[in-house]
């Protein structure tokens, strides 16, 4: 993968829910000089906003009221992601933020690369560019500041001559994603009587006492077949806050049983 070509990404937020983006700001650069830059206000779930968000970027819920939602424009820009390294300030974030959007809209997860100028530069966005000698303006503008990371990352191309990016699957909010192992079930159990044995299951939404991948290993181990995506075949779908809509629609279209958080702990009980 050629480091000269690649996507800077920053999202701002609407709250603190993981997919409660309200604006997304590209930059597109191609063997080093910038191609593209593309910017678009979202509706967040239900256009809700926190106040102490509002006060960062500015963005308040008239603003994206008639906005379109992530999934609409995600059709438009998929293709600067799928199989690109994409250049965040604190990937941490952005990256969470972009999986948990598109896993919301029940829209499957691109495979990319990724870079994060925080960690290469161990500084703010603003200290950062100054640092560098970069021009920068309109801090938390999605565009703004995803024009300053290309630049970023750029200058340490310039500086350095190479980079090699790690594959996604080393950001630390991988550990909340369920992988192939842990849908694997295992039927090989002592107690055959619990309510997760040989049922399919699939977890939806934020859970608030584990993460899915823990949650998916505890069932694992009651003889569940855990599922991530829903199908006439699945027994019940565990629902944690802020289910995907769509995942809710497909819910109600094929009249599959829904399982709060606390009558799961409750099952976990049996």
């Amino acid at each position: 993968m050629n480091p000269l070509n690649f996507t800077a990404l920053d999202f701002e937020t609407a709250t603190s829910e993981h997919n409660s983006v309200c604006q997304v700001g590209l930059v597109v650069v191609h063997e080093g000089v910038i191609e593209k830059k593309f910017s678009a206000l979202i509706k967040p779930p239900e256009n809700e906003f926190a106040y102490h968000n509002i006060r960062v970027h500015k963005i308040e819920p008239h603003i994206t009221q008639n906005a379109p939602t992530f999934d609409l424009i995600w059709k438009d820009i998929s293709k600067y992601f799928e199989n690109q390294l994409i250049v965040c300030h604190n990937a941490n974030f952005d990256l969470l933020k972009l999986e948990s959007t598109l896993d919301f809209y029940n829209v499957p997860i691109p495979k990319y690369s990724y870079a994060c100028t925080m960690e290469i530069f161990g500084g703010k966005l603003d200290k950062c560019c100054t640092e560098q000698n970069i021009e920068f303006h309109n801090h938390h503008d999605a565009l703004a500041d995803a024009e300053a990371c290309a630049k970023l990352f750029l200058k340490f191309l310039q500086n350095k001559g190479e980079y090699t990016p790690p594959t996604k699957t080393s950001v630390p909010f991988a550990e909340n994603k369920i992988e192939k192992n842990d849908l694997r079930p295992n039927f090989d159990i002592e107690n055959t009587d619990n309510p997760f044995y040989k049922k399919k299951v699939v977890f939806t939404g934020d859970l608030s006492n584990f993460n899915r991948k823990e949650a998916a290993h505890i069932v694992k181990l009651l003889g569940a077949d855990v599922n991530t995506s829903i199908s006439k075949k699945t027994d019940f779908v565990i629902i944690g806050k802020n289910p995907g809509p769509s995942k809710i629609e497909k819910i109600s279209n094929l009249g599959i049983p829904t399982i709060s958080e606390d009558d799961f702990l409750k099952m976990l009980e049996q």
